[in-house]
């Protein structure tokens, strides 16, 4: 969830990350943003936002970088999620193992 009182300093980070983004091909390809952007930008802007609260700093490090490229390839490459008796398929809702 994205907080509104965002910091301006975090705003200018994500902005300039949005615009490297939309011009570097091998980014996108590297991060598997080309339709989970929204997502990818939403982990940015939580991790830049703690990052300038605890160091005045809203730039990610390279782990952090890397947590959300993980993160990103793993929710693309695996779209079921077993919740209890329950498996959700996707966009598809859930179906029950019994």
């Amino acid at each position: 969830m994205v907080n509104f009182m965002m910091s301006p300093e975090v705003l200018i980070y994500v902005q300039k990350l949005k615009l490297f983004m939309e011009k570097s091909e091998t980014a996108r390809e590297y991060f598997n943003i080309s339709d989970k952007d929204d997502v990818f930008f939403d982990y940015v802007l939580e991790l830049s936002q703690k990052n300038f609260e605890e160091h005045g700093e809203p730039e990610l490090s390279l782990i952090q970088i890397e947590e959300i490229r993980q993160k990103i390839s793993t929710s693309t490459e695996n779209n079921d999620e077993i919740t209890g008796i329950f498996i959700s398929l996707g966009n598809m809702g859930y179906i029950s193992l019994n």
